[in-house]
């Protein structure tokens, strides 16, 4: 369970957001909607601990997020910029997150899944942005994490990579997880919170 109680946001001497909190139990998922410098990035960076909330906490399964060894290993965020290693090959890649989990027989999968089992001896850095984009949700397969905050999701990819991304997070929310998605274009087809950040400036 995800809990985000009276948080608020100050950047630069101005309120971005206040007053906001939500309960999301297993199986939710919540999309962010706002235009850009509305502070779904911040909440983002806010729910995954990041930043310092104005005021406010997190709670992660009823327990502060601070030091909490249990929520960052449920947590996976993927952030605006794809954050591949660029040296390492795109099989690399997946294998250094597989293996903080213990789940490097997931790789085949998410190699097929994202259409990447092509470039899996080519290092990150020479593909495409969004090729690379791929690689790095790909991580949500071989790390499959209870949570996920997912910042723009579909960035740079193409309109078959956005249903690859959209089904798999539909997929993540009926085995249980919890998916906070920011984005300006998604939708989802299955029963989903939306929250506007506009009603909390």
């Amino acid at each position: 369970m995800l809990t985000a109680c009276d948080l608020s946001c100050l950047r630069s001497d101005r309120m971005i957001f206040s007053g906001l909190g939500f309960c999301l139990q297993e199986g939710a998922l919540l999309l962010l909607k706002g235009p850009n410098g509305s502070g779904k990035t911040s909440l983002l960076r806010i729910l995954c601990g990041l930043l310092e909330p104005g005021k406010g906490e997190v709670l992660w399964n009823g327990e502060p997020i601070e030091n909490n060894a249990a929520f960052r290993h449920d947590l996976m965020m993927i952030g605006h910029k794809s954050a591949v290693k660029s040296d390492l090959t795109v099989y690399e890649n997946l294998a250094f997150w597989a293996a903080l989990y213990g789940t490097e027989m997931l790789i085949p999968a998410a190699l097929k899944f994202y259409d990447l089992h092509r470039f899996h001896d080519m290092p990150a850095g020479q593909l495409s942005a969004g090729w690379q984009r791929r690689v790095a949700l790909a991580r949500l397969i071989v790390a499959p994490c209870k949570l996920w905050l997912l910042d723009e999701p579909t960035n740079f990819l193409d309109d078959e990579a956005v249903v690859l991304t959209a089904s798999l997070i539909e997929s993540r929310v009926a085995q249980g997880g919890i998916v906070v998605v920011a984005s300006h274009i998604m939708t989802s087809a299955i029963a989903a919170h939306t929250l506007f950040m506009g009603d909390f400036a």
